[in-house]
């Protein structure tokens, strides 16, 4: 079925609704018996309404509102992440952790890389003055990363772990 302009679906729309114009609704009749599509398009149209035209609405029962109201705090929001994933996840952290800290202490973050902007393409291309080498420290890099892994995991640990087990606590006493 081929795509009808915003005009013809407003006109059919009207059609349907039987607001049209006299004039306007018998061009629209012969519009309709030359063109096919447009019948296919009306005849959906109106298996579309005739179904909605059955369709009842329902009513709630008269107390739906107070039982809704009175339940809100019954159930406490659950948190994201359940233990279980979140035990898994504070792990992972750790094993990263441990794993960069072995390396740290072992020497493999020691050397000193440069970066020389001069050599990338990107410059060569669109910069014509000479750009500064930039010393990267990869011990300092780790520590960093280092660091905020360890952030990652108090996070982790506080609300995937050690909020839900208080809360349980809580409400057990």
């Amino acid at each position: 079925m081929k795509k009808l302009s915003q005009h013809i679906e407003e006109t059919l729309s009207d059609y349907l609704d039987g607001v049209l114009e006299p004039t306007r609704r018998e061009a629209f009749e012969q519009l309709l018996r030359q063109d096919i599509e447009l019948q296919k398009r009306l005849e959906a149209l109106q298996a579309a309404d005739s179904l909605l035209k059955q369709s009842t609405t329902e009513q709630p029962s008269k107390n739906f509102t107070s039982t809704v109201m009175s339940r809100l705090d019954q159930y406490p929001l659950r948190s994201g992440l359940s233990i279980r994933n979140g035990i898994l996840l504070l792990v992972g952290v750790v094993v990263v952790m441990t794993t960069a800290v072995i390396l740290l202490a072992a020497g493999a973050f020691n050397d000193t890389a440069t970066l020389d902007l001069n050599s990338l393409t990107v410059t060569q291309r669109y910069i014509r003055q000479t750009l500064p080498s930039i010393a990267i420290d990869g011990k300092l890099m780790v520590n960093i990363i280092v660091l905020l892994n360890l952030a990652l995991a108090f996070v982790v640990l506080d609300r995937a772990v050690l909020k839900p087990w208080f809360q349980r606590r809580m409400g057990t006493n």
